[in-house]
């Protein structure tokens, strides 16, 4: 960059120190700026690029989650941390929540997560979000979710350093669940890493430059899920055929239309029954309703949140994805490598993963098009095995963990080039990244 450049890079990150503190100092009032005195010279940015560029060679990378619960976005973030770190990067984990599920694998590779959510306020969060970054000093600062980008966005910006945010589901859904700060978490982001081609379509037909869109598909770590999945699993009833759902109980997954596909498909096949894994604030509607369709008992059975579904899948027939909006869902994978067909609605990218007629079917999002399936399948063991195979050969082949890493640094390397952030493209280049994807 020219001179004037980085003097208005300089003027930029000054005045924000001016707001921060500000805003600070107002929200705790009688200008007490006690947690600023906390991240003391985390604001002090004029030297920053300097002590970048006099680290280690060695890739820094940190991760903001909004979460580290039990999910698929949060599963795919320990992927990445963990991929990341089989290549040689250092990795940290700034969190907004402490004490989930996934906080303990973190701290098992070795990377504990920093809790910066003990302010409600989104000031006092991008402060500790600062303080921590000035700490570990990262070449890049990266979204776990969607709602986190602006934590992303804003704190790269002050701190110098290359700011990437995420699309986790298809772009609709996160604008709708997110409708004030939708536009700005969608755009303020220099790149996003986007787990679908469904979501990047989307955002381009938002007027999101196609150039900030990297997609990563999601992965599966097979050898850990075939060392799950080989626990002994639970007796399953004799004759049942039992079809999985697994998925957060809220109204996009659509596990309204599931319960009433099971319900038809009864009518032909008595002994299909729905096994339904997960939670969520639609428990008790649902439940509702799997009495009014006479699903109960014996005709879906509601499992709650588990910690073994890969062991739980290997009892299943075949999966059902039943959801109006999706990403690219893990449990497609999961059921694939658990050698499962795959019924699904063409949400997010489940018509590119599944391939229809070959590892399971895409329907249309009706219940009569998913009944139909389920029968076919209850009434096929051969065509369960054949499809269930032709699954496994899939995910191997193309959603394997072990490619996880390189191509990750390949999309850091293709970002990096493209917004001339040289320091970042020369630590890469020492890793021998490679070619581009």
């Amino acid at each position: 960059r020219d001179a004037d450049s980085d003097h208005r890079t300089a003027a930029f990150r000054v005045r924000w120190k001016v707001v921060v503190a500000h805003v600070g100092c107002c929200y705790y009032g009688n200008g007490q700026a006690a947690p600023f005195q906390a991240i003391g010279t985390a604001c002090s940015f004029r030297g920053c690029d300097t002590a970048m560029s006099n680290t280690t060679r060695t890739l820094r990378v940190a991760f903001v989650a909004g979460t580290l619960g039990q999910g698929g976005a949060e599963k795919q973030l320990v992927y990445m941390a963990r991929a990341l770190k089989d290549m040689g990067a250092q990795v940290s984990i700034f969190a907004l929540t402490r004490g989930e599920y996934y906080e303990r694998e973190l701290c098992c590779l070795g990377i504990k997560p920093m809790w910066i959510g003990r302010y409600a306020s989104p000031i006092l969060r991008v402060a500790s979000l600062l303080r921590q970054a000035y700490l570990f000093r990262p070449h890049i600062l990266q979204s776990g979710h969607f709602f986190t980008n602006l934590y992303v966005a804003v704190a790269g910006r002050l701190f110098g350093c290359l700011d990437i945010g995420t699309l986790r589901n298809d772009v609709l859904h996160e604008m709708c669940s997110n409708r004030f700060f939708g536009s700005a978490l969608l755009r303020w982001p220099r790149a996003l890493i986007v787990n679908s081609y469904c979501a990047k379509d989307n955002a381009v037909a938002m007027h999101v430059s196609e150039r900030r869109l990297h997609v990563l598909p999601n992965v599966v770590d097979l050898a850990s899920f075939d060392s799950e999945s080989a626990l002994d699993c639970p007796g399953t009833a004799s004759g049942s055929i039992r079809v999985a759902l697994v998925a957060r109980l809220v109204e996009a997954k659509r596990i309204d239309r599931f319960l009433r596909s099971i319900a038809i498909a009864r009518e032909a096949a008595p002994e299909v029954q729905g096994i339904i894994i997960g939670d969520g604030p639609e428990l008790v509607p649902l439940q509702n309703l799997a009495g009014k369709l006479g699903l109960v008992p014996g005709g879906v059975q509601f499992c709650g949140r588990r910690n073994d579904v890969p062991m739980l899948l290997r009892s299943m027939d075949m999966l059902v994805i039943s959801s109006d909006h999706e990403g690219f869902p893990n449990v497609v994978l999961e059921a694939m490598a658990a050698r499962l067909p795959v019924i699904a609605t063409p949400a997010g990218d489940c018509a590119r993963v599944v391939v229809n007629g070959v590892t399971g079917y895409v329907v249309p999002f009706d219940e009569r098009s998913i009944a139909d399936r389920v029968v076919e399948l209850a009434r096929s063991p051969s065509l369960r095995c054949a499809m269930g195979l032709e699954g496994r050969r899939r995910v191997e082949l193309c959603y394997s963990y072990e490619s996880l890493g390189v191509r990750l640094l390949r999309i850091y390397k293709r970002i990096a080039e493209g917004l001339g952030a040289q320091s970042v493209i020369n630590v890469l280049s020492a890793l021998d990244v490679g070619g581009r994807s």
